[in-house]
């Protein structure tokens, strides 16, 4: 039956199938760790940033479905979901060879998993005239872009390269038609998922450290190392779960119907990319330093931190930016800061940078969180 009214939704939080299916996704950072860590330089962490986006996309993909239907309730998507994991686990192990050896089954497992998730997101949309429009010219260029990868999976080097690039194109240009109509946006849904994301992406830095001093063995140097870069850790979960979270999702919420599912492409499918990858590239230097803790930063792992710090901190200043329309300067010194800090930082122990970044971005949010707390309390409501 066809009804003209977007579905109401009842807010509710992330069920225990979406954690389940989370677990592959936690494995999937830390193969795009591995990859970057094995192939620091620029074409490597370009390549890395290209596969973590098409995975970004599935997750993504998930997550909508998830907002619009209850999964895990639903006897039908739950079973699909269930069975979709193992395909999922089988693209995530093809990971770090996904431009070698195991693309095709990177490629073929990619483009199962996306049709079939476009299909579940489709069953509730094409139901609802409102819902509609929007999905109608979403899924017609997106349903292309899994094809591509399965097709650039047996193409080699450039050409493979070239055929992904399209394919992530694609997604984008996808979604950026698909402001004509509505989407069904559960916003607690939405923003708790989003922010379990950002979570997963810090717990690699947790598991990086970890492993690597597990590898070597703990003494004072590695103890040392695993202080001050999970230190800064620490420092950015504050900067994004001070506020931020409760930001978005407030502005998700107060949004209008039509407004609702542009919002929520641009503060989280487009906005929280630079996040979650911003804390992989700083896993990767983390890895790196805590085994050689009285060493000096190799300039590839110096590049990567300001990258690093670039991908988070600019994608915090972006979203304010989105949301505000202001510029927050704070985040654009900190980040010209550390670049400045990475680019001179040669001489000096690594530890020594990466707790100079600690201290800059620490100062950094404690002056963001003063004048946040002094505009709610100029503005309760």
């Amino acid at each position: 039956m066809t009804t003209t009214e977007p579905t109401e939704v009842t807010e509710r939080h992330a069920n225990n199938l979406e954690l389940f299916l989370d677990l592959v996704f936690v494995f999937a950072i830390t193969q795009v760790a591995s990859f970057i860590s094995h192939h620091p330089g620029g074409t490597g962490v370009a390549k890395g940033a290209l596969v973590a986006f098409l995975v970004w996309w599935q997750w993504s993909q998930f997550t909508w479905a998830g907002s619009a239907i209850d999964l895990q309730r639903v006897a039908v998507t739950r079973v699909l979901v269930l069975c979709l994991m193992p395909v999922t686990l089988l693209m995530t192990i093809a990971l770090p060879e996904a431009f070698d050896h195991d693309a095709v089954w990177f490629g073929a497992a990619y483009l199962g998993v996306q049709l079939v998730v476009l299909g579940i997101t489709g069953s509730q949309a094409l139901r609802n005239a409102a819902t509609r429009p929007g999905y109608i010219r979403y899924a017609s260029i997106v349903s292309i872009a899994p094809v591509l990868v399965f097709i650039g999976a047996f193409l080699h080097d450039d050409l493979r390269i070239a055929a992904w690039c399209v394919a992530a194109v694609l997604n984008v240009v996808g979604a950026l038609r698909a402001t004509a109509g509505e989407w069904v946006i559960n916003s607690v849904h939405f923003a708790e998922r989003h922010a379990l994301f950002i979570i997963i992406s810090l717990g690699e830095v947790l598991i990086a450290a970890g492993a690597s001093a597990t590898d070597v063995g703990l003494t004072r140097g590695t103890s040392l190392a695993i202080l001050v870069s999970v230190g800064l850790a620490c420092v950015l979960w504050w900067t994004y779960f001070a506020y931020i979270p409760d930001v978005v999702e407030h502005a998700l919420h107060d949004a209008t119907a039509a407004q609702r599912g542009v919002l929520a492409r641009d503060l989280f499918t487009f906005g929280h990319f630079p996040l979650a990858f911003g804390l992989v590239l700083y896993a990767v230097v983390v890895k790196h330093i805590v085994p050689h803790p009285y060493g000096h930063l190799t300039s590839d792992d110096r590049w990567l931190l300001g990258s690093a710090v670039a991908a988070f901190v600019g994608g915090l200043l972006l979203l304010r930016l989105r949301l505000a329309r202001t510029l927050a300067w704070p985040r654009l010194v900190v980040v010209v800061a550390v670049a400045a800090l990475c680019v001179l930082g040669g001489r000096l122990p690594g530890l020594i940078v990466v707790g100079g970044v600690a201290v800059l971005i620490g100062a950094m949010q404690t002056l963001s969180v003063h004048r946040y707390r002094a505009a709610n309390s100029q503005n309760p409501s």
